[in-house]
């Protein structure tokens, strides 16, 4: 498999996400899917992320992901 990086948008940059939840959000791509991680990129909070819908949800806010 060819190398990816996961990121999300940070108000003008794109900031990129630890490789733990790089690795699951991957996992979640392949399949469309969504669900909750504790991301490191975010202090262990737990985030919601939405492939089909390419968004990271974390405390009411919502941020674009692009892969």
């Amino acid at each position: 498999m060819a190398p990816y990086e996961w990121v999300y948008n940070a108000g003008s940059s794109w900031a990129p996400l630890d490789q733990y939840t790089q690795s699951k959000i991957e996992s979640l791509w392949f399949s469309h899917g969504a669900c909750w991680i504790a991301s490191p990129s975010f202090g262990g909070t737990t985030v919601y992320v939405d492939t089909a819908d390419l968004i990271l949800m974390c405390s009411g806010y919502a941020y674009t992901i692009a892969r």
